[in-house]
């Protein structure tokens, strides 16, 4: 624990996963919030020998900010990012003011860039959510030197500055309504004959899950160990995450995974094999059956995707625009997906 007259700081690692989860009940959160989600980082990004240094501020033993927080080693050189990603932003308890919260910052800024010199980074990153469009997700960063670009590595996500929300507080037949209508037609010429599974908390079984992970390897390889996929099957059966499955023919040719916390879900990742049959459409019919279920499920807002526009650091390619288009074709409203960064190199 760090004091700063009434304020102080304690860390992710002084927690039980329980203890952590129970202070989320004051905040608008996402599932990155999550102790489940904090730990699951550190294991994808082992490799980049990634350290947790998530916090939360503390105020007259009130939490009222979570934070947060992690260096790896990127190249020869350290930096605050996860797999080179941003991290998500903080976020402030729901009964904290708009001038609080600019207090709050300095203090939060102040820890950041200690761990900055302490850990020699060479520059920072943070995301702003589509799904936390509220007073909590203005961009205080810009008060303290970060900008609203990264041109390094030339990702997609990287390219966009906005992302496809789809309201599910809206009636079923209005979500369906507003699906691009050729997707619907794919959607009708597959439906008929494939299988849906669906993994959550409530239904799981371990030989469809070894099914996707069998999938997971033959279409994308080795690049995810067995521990990974041991927290993926942690957050299933916990409720952080849903699976569905596309199955044609007795075998798996498609999977969604989705994260889901706090009425809240977003499209984490998908794997399909092609080429398996004519007319087979199984990721929109995965879409579309998603939109299903988490309506079933009330759950609110569901961040489909992000829509890439050009800058002056970058290009977009052919395939990220066919990408961008296909995410907008599901009846979402754009939101505000915003990265930022900060060097640190002359400091």
């Amino acid at each position: 624990m760090t004091e700063t007259n009434k304020l102080s700081v304690s860390f992710f690692k002084d927690f039980d996963s329980r203890e952590w989860d129970l202070i989320l009940d004051n905040f608008n959160s996402t599932v990155n919030y999550t102790s489940w989600f904090l730990k699951y980082i550190e294991v994808l990004n082992s490799p980049s020998k990634i350290k947790n240094y998530s916090f939360i501020l503390i105020d007259n033993n009130k939490p009222v900010a979570i934070v947060p927080l992690y260096v790896e080693v990127i190249g020869v050189n350290m930096q605050i990012s996860m797999g080179q990603e941003p991290i998500a932003a903080p976020i402030f308890s729901l009964d904290t003011s708009d001038e609080e919260i600019i207090d709050y910052f300095w203090f939060i800024n102040s820890k950041i860039e200690g761990i900055v010199k302490e850990c020699n980074c060479i520059l920072a990153r943070f995301h702003y959510s589509p799904l936390l469009h509220s007073n909590n997700s203005k961009n205080y960063f810009l008060k303290f030197g970060y900008r609203s670009e990264i041109a390094e590595p030339d990702w997609y996500i990287f390219k966009s500055n906005h992302s496809y929300v789809v309201d599910l507080r809206l009636p079923i037949e209005i979500l369906i309504k507003n699906i691009r209508s050729r997707y619907k037609t794919n959607i009708n010429r597959t439906k008929d004959k494939v299988n849906l599974i669906i993994l959550d908390k409530n239904y799981f079984e371990e030989i469809f899950f070894e099914k996707y992970i069998s999938l997971y390897y033959k279409v994308k390889g080795l690049k995810r160990s067995l521990e990974a996929f041991k927290l993926d099957k942690i957050a299933i059966t916990s409720g952080y995450e849903s699976l569905l499955m596309c199955e044609f023919n007795n075998k798996l040719i498609s999977a969604i995974a989705i994260h889901t916390h706090n009425k809240k879900a977003r499209y984490n990742s998908s794997i399909q094999l092609y080429n398996v049959a004519k007319n087979i459409y199984p990721n929109h019919f995965l879409l579309k059956s998603s939109i299903e279920y988490l309506k079933r499920n009330n759950f609110e807002f569901y961040e489909v995707g992000e829509q890439v526009s050009s800058g002056e650091s970058y290009k977009v390619s052919t395939k990220e625009e066919n990408l961008s288009h296909f995410k907008a074709g599901w009846g979402g409203k754009l939101f505000p997906s915003v990265k930022v960064q900060k060097e640190f190199r002359n400091v």
